[in-house]
């Protein structure tokens, strides 16, 4: 159990820096899309490179479950109400999170490539590359409440070395995912902000230091068992 949470902590750590930095770097540089007008300014400028990102969020959210159902299996009985209550907010989230990264590989490039009728009314609704789309509201919520789950596993973590600061970072990562979604609740514009784009460097900063905690602990666990 201790080396299949490690390997789901490695696909996590590939797709935080393929989703969160390379791909996005890429497309950018290769096949960047200008700011946000319409449906067809999108499918001018649209190129397969672009979904690469998601492709490789399915990495990072299916890091992220294995890791919790890790965490749970090795809770103490005591603690396994919280693990379990994590792992499957977790779950149910993740299946959003999940959905939006179908729509943002499958859907939304075949609205682009092939220009139905119904293109200038449905892609502004579902790509992400319109700061107010439907598809945003699924990511904000999608990975709030992920990081509501974060939050109910902390409390699996005891006094055991890295454990405290796993308990921390668990929660200031629940509580800034979670904030973040009510925020986009109350203003989705602010996700292209100075801000948003703030907060989401950091939030790929958390997890990846989360991430190397993780490393440690179960290294830990494997050196004691």
């Amino acid at each position: 159990m201790i080396r299949f949470g490690r390997l789901a902590v490695y696909l996590n750590i590939f797709g935080v820096i393929f989703s969160g930095l390379v791909f996005p770097a890429l497309s950018m540089i290769l096949s960047p899309q200008p700011a946000w007008r319409d449906a067809f300014l999108f499918a001018d400028s649209y190129h397969p490179l672009q979904t690469a990102t998601f492709f490789c969020g399915y990495f990072l959210v299916i890091g992220s479950l294995l890791t919790f159902i890790s965490l749970f299996q090795l809770a103490q009985p005591d603690k396994k109400i919280w693990a379990l209550s994590g792992l499957v907010i977790n779950v149910v989230f993740t299946a959003v999170v999940f959905l939006n990264y179908i729509i943002q590989t499958t859907y939304v490039p075949y609205l682009a490539v092939n220009r139905p009728p119904e293109l200038a009314a449905v892609l502004p609704v579902f790509t992400m590359a319109n700061p107010g789309s439907f598809a945003w509201a699924l990511e904000m919520y999608g990975w709030g409440g992920i990081g509501l789950s974060f939050v109910f596993m902390a409390f699996i973590f005891g006094k055991g070395r890295f454990e405290p600061v796993l308990k921390w970072l668990f929660v200031v990562n629940g509580i800034c995912s979670v904030g973040s979604a009510l925020l986009t609740s109350l203003d989705m514009n602010w996700l292209f902000s100075p801000a948003g784009l703030t907060a989401l460097v950091v939030w790929n900063a958390l997890v990846l230091v989360i991430d190397i905690y993780l490393l440690a602990y179960f290294k830990i666990l494997k050196n004691t068992n």
